[in-house]
């Protein structure tokens, strides 16, 4: 749907709270509110209602996954316009990972005691320094054998709204509003909003 369309949605929802003859400024918060709730649905919506991109391994005719042969580990680059994980896929695991972990997520601690192995295979997503270079943002991804590459490895990217299948326009309407009528004040309206959102994405 296009921008003007969503707009137009989340202004008919905020009507619906909105006292009759009764105009609240809510105009000025509802283009950056539906940014920062396109951001959340790719943060936590139905993956199969976002479109996977793929993480680029390769640069030119050579792969930019860094090695850790010491600890069997891969290093992938994460992309600029990163949001979630899709999925990866080396050889030999048995299946793939479609979560990253954090290293403040309290499974890093038991994969730090218990690494991942083939059967078992994990990604956690963290800033480090890999092999003496510099500090930067990876998918480090363990039990990988040297210089194997992913046979998948794919991402959600950041979206405007209107790029969002046209499926999660009512949920991206009702996030929207729910959290322009916070801002107003409107916490008990807002929670009525939010629980239209959460209704209607467990729907898609």
């Amino acid at each position: 749907m296009d921008r003007s369309g969503l707009i137009n949605k989340v202004k008919i929802k905020l009507d619906e709270y909105t006292p009759e003859g009764v105009s609240l400024p809510f105009d000025e918060y509802i283009g950056p509110m539906l940014d920062e709730s396109a951001r959340e649905i790719l943060e936590k919506g139905p993956m199969h209602l976002l479109t996977p991109a793929l993480i680029p391994i390769v640069s030119g005719e050579v792969t930019t996954i860094l090695y850790d042969t010491t600890n069997n580990k891969a290093y992938i680059p994460v992309p600029a316009n990163w949001v979630r994980l899709h999925e990866v896929k080396f050889p030999l695991w048995e299946r793939s990972v479609k979560k990253a972990i954090s290293t403040d997520n309290p499974a890093y601690a038991i994969q730090e005691l218990i690494p991942g192995g083939y059967g078992r295979p994990s990604v956690v997503i963290r800033s480090t320094s890999v092999n003496g270079g510099a500090v930067s943002k990876y998918l480090e991804c363990s039990k990988v054998v040297a210089s194997a590459v992913p046979s998948t490895a794919s991402y959600i990217k950041t979206a405007k709204p209107e790029e969002l299948s046209d499926l999660l326009a009512e949920s991206l309407s009702w996030l929207c509003a729910s959290k322009i009528l916070l801002i107003g004040g409107q916490g008990d309206k807002a929670k009525m909003a939010y629980e239209q959102f959460a209704n209607s994405l467990s729907q898609t």
